[in-house]
């Protein structure tokens, strides 16, 4: 074989692993000047979601144990999301699909790391928006700035976003001695 198609080869091998970006439209930070108002904004932010998501790196130390890797969180309503997990090269490890409560994993056994997708009282659907920065029931405890969530908790899972804002760029979520790290690289609406 010629140094030409190897260099193809490799090429063409390096596209194929390359992570997905997610597809859609640009999210529009809050016009909030006071943490009330924000809260109002990110309600109604709810109450007209049709779907997001986000490519993210995650950092997750669970049992003692951590693993980083890159994610795409869909979330399409509160009632149904998908979670790609991706290898070091770009290929998919893991694929998690919820409705309501019920999940389903690709390969089959989920890593502990998504634990906190099934902890909460919260469906996993209505985590995802919660980790994109939308509370998503009036029963989630909120704490904001004008900017977006500082806080939130629900389930004995504690959240926090630091800088606070919509979306979310930084989440930090807690669980026990659980910590899931989730920086937001790109976020965008379904369209």
């Amino acid at each position: 074989m010629s140094s030409r198609a190897a260099l193809v080869l490799l090429l063409f091998a390096v596209i194929a692993c390359r992570t997905g970006r997610p597809s859609g439209s640009p999210v529009a930070a809050l016009t909030a000047t006071t943490p009330e108002q924000a809260i109002e904004q990110l309600r109604g932010q709810r109450a007209n979601f049709r779907g997001m998501r986000s490519l993210m790196r995650v950092r997750a130390t669970v049992n003692g144990k951590t693993q980083s890797f890159r994610a795409q969180l869909a979330v399409h309503d509160t009632r149904s999301m998908e979670l790609i997990a991706y290898t070091p090269v770009g290929t998919t490890a893991l694929k998690m699909k919820a409705e309501g409560d019920r999940i389903t994993t690709d390969p089959e056994v989920a890593p502990d790391a998504f634990g906190f997708l099934r902890a909460a009282e919260l469906t996993p659907a209505e985590t995802g928006m919660l980790l994109l920065g939308i509370p998503p029931r009036d029963d989630v405890e909120v704490e904001a700035t004008a900017a977006g969530l500082t806080r939130a908790s629900a389930g004995g899972m504690a959240v926090t976003f630091d800088p606070p804002s919509f979306p979310a760029q930084h989440v930090t979520v807690a669980r026990g001695a659980d910590r899931i790290e989730i920086t937001h690289e790109e976020v965008v609406r379904e369209n």
